[in-house]
């Protein structure tokens, strides 16, 4: 995928043989972790300030990043290879479910420099986690992301009701006669004796006054 990369990157991404870094920025309550697939630190600025993104020992892999012609929430699976202290405490103990996660895509010159600013690819939210000690792998953590087009697929959980309308607006009082109507049964078109079926006008309404009656 080139779309929007700087054309710099686009050129490095031709060649047959490139250097491609990972990066990932992960929103956790206590605090955002900055993590890349690859080795040592690297500096970028990221949100208007210079950022410090560690390499391997805190993100080991990414599951490939899909896009397709149809609005659909794709979505990604992370592994934190090495359980490092700063997540795996926010893992056990923090609410991250729903917080932020970025992810970048970075080329790297023959001297393992990049060649532009990473570009985001991905953006989306956590969903779950989880932490395996021992495996045959090593120690990992796996976190599950889900892309923004998710929340299209969530309910609003809205209803029709006066508290729930208060709660957007305090003034809005558009639904505070709902309950007056909950069980109400109106008989539209319904016909009985003495009456038209239009609610407010009697038969007797209709007639035509003797005056005007046919000679």
């Amino acid at each position: 995928m080139t779309r929007g990369l700087p054309t710099d990157v686009e050129t490095a991404l031709a060649q047959p043989y490139v250097s491609i870094v990972t990066f990932a920025k992960l929103e956790f309550p206590s605090g955002t972790i900055y993590v890349h697939n690859s080795i040592g630190t690297y500096s970028w600025v990221e949100g208007g300030s210079s950022r410090d993104w560690l390499g391997v020992g805190d993100l080991g892999s990414i599951s490939q990043v899909e896009e397709g012609q149809d609005v659909s929430p794709y979505a990604i699976t992370l592994t934190l290879s090495g359980l490092e202290p700063d997540i795996t405490g926010a893992a056990l103990t923090e609410n991250y479910f729903m917080h932020g996660v970025t992810v970048y895509l970075g080329v790297l010159d023959s001297s393992d420099e990049l060649i532009d600013t990473p570009s985001p690819i991905w953006a989306g939210f956590m969903d779950q986690m989880t932490i395996t000690v021992g495996a045959d792998d090593g120690d990992a953590i796996q976190l599950t992301a889900e892309s923004e087009l998710s929340r299209f697929d969530q309910s609003a959980n809205l209803m029709y009701t006066n508290a729930a309308q208060q709660e957007k607006s305090s003034t809005d009082l558009f639904y505070s006669h709902m309950h007056k109507i909950e069980d109400a049964k109106i008989a539209w078109g319904s016909k009985k004796p003495g009456s038209t079926g239009v609610p407010g006008i009697d038969e007797d309404d209709t007639k035509v006054p003797d005056r005007m009656a046919p000679f």
